[in-house]
């Protein structure tokens, strides 16, 4: 299994999300060979003129090789060879950190990942699983929710724009909570995690 994961917590391996994923990759290993293709979208470069002067010109009138834009090819061939997407981040100001929003920016691509109709966009992307795990300092869910969600809406109205509508969301938030609480949490996540692909998937 080919599995792109898209690691957008400024403490990359470091981070509470990047836990949940290990969880994630062990349970796939059980039943399959898995490969992945990590990409650290917070040293990526946000999209540039030449990109958005490719967007007006007709496919293969410009040079793919300049700018963001060979950037851009490059995300798009990782997403569209993937079997499952992995995105691991942080809740930052309500909403995403601005590496995982330029990632978006790359891979949510006119005519090449979604095409501009009279009805609005249509995707072009194969559909597939895609796990989002979210780290939060404070609390945006449920009844003890004090602040407001814009990260799971968003993410779930964009990447269905392109195909992805198999999008699961799992968060730990209060992690500015004690150490031994929030791996408490984390521990707990896993399991809930773990469990859910093994009914799912495998």
């Amino acid at each position: 299994m080919n599995v792109l994961l898209v690691n957008s917590s400024p403490k990359q391996h470091q981070s509470s999300s990047y836990i949940l994923v290990q969880g994630i990759v062990k349970q796939l290993a059980k039943s399959s060979t898995v490969e992945v293709d990590e990409v650290d979208v917070t040293k990526l470069p946000h999209i540039d003129a030449d990109y958005a002067s490719a967007l007006c010109t007709p496919d293969g009138q410009y040079d793919q090789t300049v700018g963001s834009l060979s950037t851009s090819n490059q995300l798009i061939a990782s997403l569209e060879a993937a079997d499952m997407v992995i995105i691991a981040s942080p809740m930052h100001n309500y909403s995403l950190p601005s590496g995982l929003k330029c990632w978006i920016d790359h891979v949510v691509r006119a005519g090449k990942t979604f095409e501009l109709t009279s009805a609005g966009k249509h995707p072009l992307l194969n559909d597939k699983p895609v796990y989002i795990l979210i780290s939060s300092g404070g609390v945006f869910s449920g009844e003890q929710a004090y602040q407001p969600d814009f990260f799971t809406p968003y993410m779930t109205q964009v990447l269905a724009a392109i195909g992805l509508n198999n999008v699961h969301f799992f968060t730990i938030e209060g992690t500015a909570a004690s150490g031994e609480i929030v791996q408490q949490k984390i521990e707990s996540m896993t399991k809930h995690i773990q469990q859910h692909l093994a009914t799912t998937l495998i």
